[in-house]
């Protein structure tokens, strides 16, 4: 019987390993995605975003937009040369007569290396200024600083000046930049604009760079180091160029006036907001040209505000029944700004002209109301539908997802390279072919 039982037992051990092995195994756990991971996947799974169409601008508008810009915006080149020759009058840079530009220095007077904000003889080294109290409607205190945040004054140094003001010099050379972008716009072919244009264009890029350097040179108080030595000979090359500025930037007018009489913009073709502040918009202009003269007639320049403000506010009526109308949504900012400055202007405003310092935030404000409108035309014509391919980085151009590499509009294909105010949403890019 003994061996009877042990087969027993082994059949039975046999039998129960057997159906364990039959049993089925428990599915593997299911694993949660990490959301990190997770958006890490769709990024890759669509590495480049959809792309925002380009409105198609007529190249002639689109050249008549980079010319007013470097006419209108040069006028700042005057009102730099007027406040130099007025500061210095006959004589050379020296310890007794600093040089002025127009703009208000950042450190006081010109030359001042403490500045209002510097520490007195009293302050202890090293420690800053109790902070004041905010303004009321000024930014919390507590927010994080932003990326274009200064060192505070009192943190320098003793005796230390300001660090050079490059916000002063900007206008200048960003707007003696939009006559070569002007200059280079060949189509369509405008041969008295182009020709003024060829002459005026690098003349005006490095009389802006001279004055830059003659700013920072001043700013810096450099003319310590060397005895007004880098001082005298930019005196020399400034002098010399502001001798032409006058028969050189006339001419370029002159072009622009004659070809605006010939090619006068076919209103027919306008809705409705475009017609209110182009209205505006020529409104503006007036006024600015009226000041810009040698002399200027105050009745006739108060008659101008007055009709400024009244087109200002038209534009502002019109969009109270269409808020979504991009003209007087972008133009009205604009204009506005205008107007604050001709108020803060007004009492400096004489018969003999303006005062250099007091005309540049004028020019400036009306080079912004050019620029904000042609960013309205942009947006209405990309309401219209009349858009292209937006430019990609690498020359390449806005394609369909799933285009092959060099395709017509994928990125790597041929295409053509490709300015927005605080509180805008990034104006459409350089447009290019309808007809404002």
């Amino acid at each position: 019987m003994k061996p009877v039982r042990s087969l027993l037992s082994i059949a039975f051990v046999l039998a129960t390993i057997g159906a364990a092995g039959c049993k089925e195994d428990p599915p593997p756990a299911k694993q949660e995605p990490v959301p990190a991971d997770s958006a890490s996947a769709k990024g890759k799974l669509n590495p480049r975003s959809p792309v925002a169409p380009l409105a198609k601008v007529d190249p002639q508008t689109m050249k008549e937009y980079r010319i007013d810009v470097c006419y209108y915006g040069t006028l700042t080149l005057k009102e730099a040369r007027d406040a130099y020759l007025a500061s210095l009058g006959k004589d050379e840079p020296s310890e007794k007569k600093i040089p002025s530009f127009g703009s208000p220095p950042p450190s006081g007077k010109p030359g001042d290396a403490k500045g209002p904000d510097a520490k007195g003889p009293d302050a202890k080294p090293g420690l800053p200024k109790p902070a004041k109290p905010p303004a009321i409607g000024s930014a919390d205190p507590k927010a994080p600083p932003s990326r274009d945040a200064r060192p505070a004054d009192s943190a320098r140094k003793p005796g230390e000046g300001r660090p050079f003001n490059f916000v002063a010099r900007a206008p200048h050379e960003r707007n003696a930049r939009a006559c070569t972008v002007a200059a280079g716009l060949k189509d369509p072919a405008l041969p008295e604009l182009d020709a003024a244009l060829a002459a005026f264009a690098p003349y005006a890029v490095e009389l802006a760079k001279n004055i830059a350097a003659a700013q920072n040179y001043y700013q810096r108080e450099e003319y310590k180091k060397d005895s007004f030595e880098k001082g005298k000979e930019l005196h020399k090359k400034l002098v010399a160029d502001f001798g032409k500025l006058d028969e050189l930037h006339g001419k370029l007018g002159a072009a622009l006036t004659a070809h605006r009489e010939k090619n006068p913009a076919d209103a027919s073709k306008w809705e409705e907001g475009q017609k209110v502040a182009m209205t505006a918009f020529d409104n503006a202009r007036l006024v600015l040209t009226g000041l810009a003269g040698e002399k200027v007639d105050l009745e006739a320049h108060k008659a101008a505000v007055k009709k400024l403000e009244e087109s200002s506010e038209a534009l502002k009526t019109f969009s109270q029944s269409h808020s979504t109308d991009p003209w007087p949504k972008i133009m009205t900012p604009a204009l506005e700004g205008m107007l604050r400055a001709l108020k803060d202007a007004e009492p400096k405003i004489t018969d003999k002209g303006v005062d250099p310092e007091t005309f540049l935030p004028v020019i400036t404000s009306f080079t912004s109301v050019i620029e904000a409108k042609h960013r309205a035309l942009s947006r209405s014509l990309i309401a219209q539908g009349q858009t292209q391919p937006r430019p990609m980085p690498h020359g390449g151009m806005g394609a369909p997802p799933g285009a092959p590499p060099g395709a017509p509009g994928a990125p790597g294909a041929p295409g053509e390279p490709h300015h927005a105010p605080h509180g805008e949403a990034p104006a459409p890019a350089e447009e290019a072919p309808a007809k404002e």
